[in-house]
């Protein structure tokens, strides 16, 4: 006898297919809203786990894909990135969803009882957003402004990319002067137009120039001091928070890992190495601290061909001294 519960049913069809059928029976309008809402929840599948922790999808406006992002550096690196979120998404849906991306600001979206409530606010908030490219269009320049723009075209040797040259400079004369309406402020360091709003009007590259120069100086003073605490970091480089200093450490620690052998104790990178990794001043550094900071790191390091891993209690001290040895580590100071 065939039990019910194992018993196959040919034919029967998956969701997978009527879930679509479905959607796409509602009508056009009600099918794009779907697959809209289908694309920006599964938002971390699409793009990666690391770049959606940075970067937020506010919603989709006439395929532009609308992001918000705190950190300027990923600001700019989904920009760069913007014809790989475009195929990546397009991709997922099946269809042309969007086809740019671009930065906005950052709103906080309602609880929605159900799709039309929902498209209504989100038609409010996006009303709010000034549409740049039409008011550039319906911006005009003055006989000084166009005549530089001639000049330009007229410097190349080659007529069409002269004209191309002379069109991108009337372009961006026309958005500097859209941005400048909506009060757009000069960056303190290269003079181009950024969006107001910040304690100190920088643009995305000099923003990132900054905070590139900032790591830098922690990362001087971690070779310098591998066992200085956040709070101790700071008073060399003003404005170094504790996960600034957390990241640039565990990056010095992958860097020197790559060099330093498995099996070496003695030499003064693998010391740095441990100061680093288990933050130890030098007066801390013994025997035992050593070696159970060269096991947690053995996957790191660089291992010899005939390497062989090591047993954990062959490394690390058993019994009374090990406890002894543990307490020690657990409340150094």
């Amino acid at each position: 006898m065939i039990n019910k519960y194992t018993r196959r049913t040919p034919g029967l069809e998956k969701p997978k297919t009527i879930i679509p059928r479905w959607v796409k029976s509602k009508g056009p309008e009600f099918e794009r809203e779907f697959w809209k809402r289908m694309a920006l929840s599964y938002w971390p599948e699409i793009v990666g786990k690391d770049m959606a922790r940075k970067v937020k999808p506010m919603a989709i406006r006439k395929k532009v894909l609308l992001y918000h992002s705190f950190e300027s550096t990923w600001n700019l690196q989904t920009r760069l990135l913007g014809d790989k979120v475009i195929n990546e998404m397009n991709k997922y849906v099946g269809f042309e969803l969007i086809n740019e991306v671009r930065s906005t600001r950052l709103w906080e979206k309602p609880e929605a009882g159900d799709v039309l409530s929902f498209r209504a606010w989100l038609r409010q908030e996006e009303a709010k957003i000034p549409d740049f490219s039409k008011e550039r269009m319906k911006t005009g320049l003055n006989s000084e402004e166009e005549a530089g723009a001639k000049a330009l075209a007229a410097s190349s040797e080659d007529d069409e990319l002269g004209e191309l040259i002379g069109r991108i400079y009337r372009k961006n004369i026309q958005l500097n002067k859209v941005k400048s309406r909506h009060g757009w402020v000069s960056c303190n360091d290269c003079g181009s137009l950024t969006e107001p709003g910040a304690e100190v009007p920088l643009c995305y590259a000099c923003r990132s120039r900054r905070e590139e120069a900032q790591r830098e100086e922690i990362r001087k003073v971690l070779a310098d001091m591998p066992w200085a605490r956040p709070p101790e970091v700071a008073e060399y480089v003003p404005g170094a928070t504790p996960k600034l200093v957390a990241e640039q450490r565990a990056m010095m620690v992958q860097q020197l890992a790559a060099e330093v052998d498995v099996n070496d104790r003695t030499s003064l990178k693998a010391m740095q190495l441990v100061m680093l990794f288990r933050v130890l001043p030098p007066d801390q550094l013994t025997e035992d601290n050593v070696e159970r900071a060269m096991y947690d790191l053995r996957f790191s390091l660089h291992r010899p061909k005939d390497y062989v891993p090591p047993k954990r209690y062959s490394k690390i001290k058993l019994g009374r001294e090990g406890k002894a040895a543990q307490r020690a580590f657990l409340h150094r100071k």
